[in-house]
């Protein structure tokens, strides 16, 4: 009886040691600008409702510098972030070659279309009912913003909410990525 013992006690060694340097291994990698699976490859080319009736196409927006924001107006971090979108926003609205896209999932259309009329947005809002975009891009939460370049490839991203700063980094790996 004793090495069916002895080769359980072995097994949940190993699978200890095994948790252990996974947990370890993730130690010093960046949680704020995480490596995601799109990341290097061509941004989804979702065509998303807006709050009017139109479309955003994502594809569409090629040849610029695009930040997308996936949030929703219930979500506390959202919120909070979105003082910081609105500065951003207002500092770079005018540059030719820009873009900024708040894609809106697990919200409704009434909900988000308040939100929007109450903090003023003048940037893109398109919604994504069936989370298709979200599905796409990977994303693991909101608010999350990605970052792509001109050609259409996706350079950078920032999980939790951005600071002002953050915003501009994301989209200085926009313009000196083509």
């Amino acid at each position: 009886m004793r090495a069916p013992v002895r080769l359980l006690a072995g097994a949940a060694a190993v699978g200890v040691a095994l948790l252990v340097a996974l947990m370890v291994g993730g130690l010093g990698r960046s949680a704020t600008f995480d490596p995601v699976a799109v990341l290097g490859r061509p941004a989804p080319a979702d065509v998303l409702p807006d709050l009017d009736g139109g479309r955003v196409d994502l594809a569409g927006l090629r040849g610029t510098a695009v930040l997308v924001n996936f949030w929703n107006s219930w979500c506390q971090p959202c919120q909070e972030e979105a003082p910081a979108l609105a500065t951003f926003y207002a500092r770079h609205a005018g540059e030719p070659g820009f873009a900024m896209v708040g894609v809106v999932h697990d919200d409704t259309q009434e909900a988000v279309s308040r939100w929007v009329a109450a903090h003023d947005i003048g940037w893109l809002v398109a919604l994504d009912p069936d989370n298709v975009a979200a599905l796409d891009f990977g994303t693991t939460g909101q608010p999350e913003t990605y970052a792509i370049s001109p050609s259409g490839v996706v350079v950078g991203k920032r999980a939790g909410p951005s600071t002002l700063d953050d915003l501009e980094r994301l989209l200085d790996m926009a313009r000196r990525t083509s």
